[in-house]
Order: structure tokens, then sequence, then C-alpha cells
């Protein structure tokens, strides 16, 4: 290599052929990375369905009858499915599986004690046996309340009414849960309309608000009432080949009244319980009614209000106490309940 070669070598650092290599395979890499951007790139009718865009979920809401009803803490269930049928053929062979009966499932929602009225006088109904079943739908919204998707049903008849329990010590928020079975479902796209507002919510219901009163009883310091829940069994009614069943009320059960209560406070709890369970004295006269109040923020209004009819004591339990505790020692009245009503709405 002659003098002026090795100069030109030099100065470029690297010999012509190398240097024209990379060159060209520097422009071929810029040229498949052009090529990898989206807005360059032809997209397949595959890729497109792929690339629908997912929404976060801002809230749920429910709608009776055609109308909007209100916004829900949580919505669970409704899809329909079908049960597997297995079928063993002979001995060692593999069992058949097919699809057997279609099946819709139950809604639950979860709402504040002030319900609207379309949705209290629905559960209200159902506590006295008047059935009324419902059309609607649970919608699902994005954060501008967006309707995003739908599930529509019908036939809907209540089948379990859930009231938190009731503890001094809670701080956290308390809600409502109902459930309802609907003799079909349909999975909906939503519309994407805007969800009407319902006006300005007030604060959480919280179960540290309440108040119990059983008249001829001191229910002035009661420290904690056990959840409740009223239920109401559904029998099915298949009808020939029809896949879908039709569904009618059956039993409707109502759950015992717990309370927790200071051993000090309560002596006419146990007064009432040697009256009624130690003497034998169980007639309907020695029975009484109670009102469950849930309370607003300032303790003076009532949100809610259910009223227990023919309460009987049947349990009066002194819970665990250790020795040298100093927790107050408390007792557990157990009382069941005929029935279970609601008040109207507060409007």
């Amino acid at each position: 290599m002659n003098e002026k070669q090795n100069d030109a070598t030099t100065e470029s650092g690297l010999q012509p052929s190398r240097r024209d290599f990379l060159t060209r395979a520097g422009l071929l890499a810029g040229g498949m990375a052009l090529l990898s951007v989206p807005a360059l790139r032809p997209q397949s009718s595959a890729e497109a369905a792929v690339d629908a865009r997912s929404f976060a979920a801002g809230s749920s809401a429910l709608e009776l009858d055609g109308q909007f009803i209100d916004f829900l803490k949580a919505t669970k269930g409704g899809f329909p499915r079908a049960d597997v049928v297995t079928m063993s053929i002979g001995p060692g062979q593999i069992p058949k599986k097919s699809l057997g009966q279609l099946k819709y499932q139950d809604i639950a929602i979860q709402c504040d004690p002030v319900m609207p009225k379309p949705l209290f006088d629905w559960i209200a109904a159902a506590l006295t046996m008047n059935y009324i079943r419902k059309n609607g739908a649970i919608i699902t919204a994005d954060f501008n309340r967006a309707e995003q998707s739908r599930l529509q049903f019908s036939n809907a008849l209540i089948t379990e009414f859930g009231i938190p329990a009731c503890d001094g010590a809670s701080k956290d928020p308390g809600y409502l849960t109902i459930k309802f079975s609907p003799e079909v479902t349909t999975p909906l796209a939503g519309k994407g309309s805007i969800l009407p507002a319902t006006g300005i919510k007030q604060k959480a219901w919280i179960p540290a608000n309440f108040r119990l009163t059983i008249p001829g009883l001191d229910c002035s310091r009661i420290a904690k009432i056990e959840a409740l829940t009223i239920k109401q069994t559904i029998a099915q009614d298949q009808i020939g080949q029809a896949r879908i069943a039709q569904k009618e009320p059956a039993k409707l059960e109502f759950p015992n009244l717990v309370i927790s209560l200071p051993e000090a406070s309560a002596g006419t709890f146990y007064a009432w319980f040697q009256s009624m369970v130690i003497k034998g004295e169980s007639g309907e006269g020695n029975e009484k009614f109670g009102m469950l109040e849930f309370l607003d923020p300032t303790l003076k209004g009532t949100l809610f209000t259910v009223y227990f009819n023919h309460l009987g004591i049947f349990g009066f339990t002194p819970e665990k106490s250790d020795a040298n505790a100093d927790g107050i020692r408390r007792i557990k009245v157990e009382m069941y309940c005929e029935q279970m009503t609601l008040t109207p709405v507060k409007q």
C-alpha cells in the first residue's frame, strides 16, 4: 500500500469497503425503522380489530323499566352461561362432554341506604310478598359518564336484600346489597350517550350511625347489630323444549335480629329472656316490635328505617371474657323476627 492510500485510510478511520457496507446497512436500518412506524405501515383488518381501545370503567348504573335510576357502588353477575354435561360412554373411554341447560346468573348490586323511589318500591313490595317483575339494564360508563356497555335483563324478581352490620366502632361506609334473578339477560354494546347526573350526593352512611328502638327494653348502649339478610327463594318452571325457564317466587325468609350490648345494660333483655324462655311465656302477647334507624352524620335525621314485627327472644349469651382483661363484658342477645318492612324512602 502506498503512502497516499495509507493517508486516506487513516483520515476516514475505515477502509473504503467497510465504510460503504456500514453506510448501506445504516440506510437499510433507517428504512426498516420508518416502516415500523404505525402511521406509515399498512394495517390489516385483523390488526385493526385488535387495536380497538379498551376503557377505564368509571361507574355503573341501574335502569328500570326504561327509566334511569341511579349510579351504583358496585355490580356483579347476570351474564348467561351453560352447564356442562359429562356422559360416560364405557370402560376405558374418554367421557363425552356437551353443553346442558342455559342459565342466567343472578345480578347483585350495592347502593346507598337512600335509594331512588323505583328501587325502594320494588324492594318494599317484595318484603310484603307483593312481587313485581322488572325489566331493566346494568350500564357501565367511563369516567366521563359515557355509556360503554349494558346488560339488559327481563322479568327479574328480588331474591335477596342485605343490610350491613351496624357497629359503633366502624368508620368505613356501609352499603345495602340487593340481588335479583332475571329470566333472560342480554349483553350489549353501549350507546355512547352521556348518562344523566343524579344531583348532589350526600356523604356516605357510616355503620356507627344507627339507633335501635324496642319499646320496654333499654337499647341506649347497643354496641353492634349483626348484618341482616332477607332471602327470597325462586322456583324455576321448565316448559317443554323452551330454553328459558319461567321463575316464580317461593319461600320468603327473614333473619334473626342479633345484638351485642354491655352486660351492665342488659337487665331488661334478661328479664324478657326469663319470662319468654325460662318461664315459657312465649305467646304472641310477649313478642315485641322494633325499629332500626340509619342516621345521617348529624345523628338527628333518619336516612332509612327498618321495622321488625313479632320479635321473640331465644338467646341470651355472655360473650367470652378473659381473666384480668380490661375489656367490657358484653352479652349477645338473639331474637327471631316474623317479618321486616321498610319505611318510604327519604326524598
